[in-house]
């Protein structure tokens, strides 16, 4: 018997229910993304990045590298899991997005 559990659409919306803690800078960027169009697909869910902030807490880390930060969600994310003093670098291969992540990360007090 299989020890796996089995990812289908059920487990989605109920990890997407009660697994999420609402926050308004990052509904706020999700938001924002979606309405980029089909371009959207390339962030990540919500419930994810807060998974990263979970690894980056447990790990202790005190610095992260992210390649392809899109709109930045991941970053602001990783960011959180972070302690005071801890540094994120995220890189891109394009600086279209770039603005739109900043805008968010400065309103969630993120320092350059």
């Amino acid at each position: 018997m299989s020890t796996q559990i089995e990812i289908n659409k059920q487990l989605v919306n109920y990890l997407q229910t009660v697994g999420y803690r609402p926050n308004s800078i990052i509904d706020a960027l999700v938001k924002e993304t979606k309405a980029l169009g089909s371009i959207a697909q390339m962030q990540i869910a919500p419930e994810q990045g807060q998974l990263l902030q979970i690894i980056a807490t447990i790990a202790k880390a005190k610095k992260c590298l992210e390649i392809g930060r899109f709109t930045g969600l991941s970053t602001l994310y990783m960011a959180k899991g972070l302690p005071d003093g801890g540094k994120i670098v995220a890189i891109d291969n394009s600086d279209e997005f770039l603005s739109l992540a900043k805008k968010y990360w400065e309103l969630d007090n993120m320092s350059s």
